[in-house]
């Protein structure tokens, strides 16, 4: 690659991360007490069995969040356990 499409691509990948808004969590109908409780039993789940330098398997947590009704959304309600 020479070095103008490197400082293209560069420049270009930049701007797209700097342009993606976080995702939050979103469930219609659901109260903050639903998603706390469904979010604690999610992250119990995802504790099973993982070592100590990865705490928590976060593909287990939202495979269990979107069994559970819920959506990862820009401009959700919800923070739920950090990648």
């Amino acid at each position: 690659m020479n070095p103008r499409a490197y400082l293209a691509f560069a420049i270009l990948a930049a701007i797209g991360i700097a342009g993606c808004a976080e995702k939050r969590w979103t469930k219609p109908g659901a109260t903050v007490e639903d998603f706390n409780r469904d979010s604690h039993e999610c992250g119990q789940e995802a504790q099973r069995g993982v070592f100590v330098a990865a705490p928590v398997n976060t593909r287990v947590y939202r495979s269990c969040m979107f069994a559970r009704g819920y959506r990862r959304v820009e401009g959700g309600q919800w923070v739920g356990l950090r990648d």
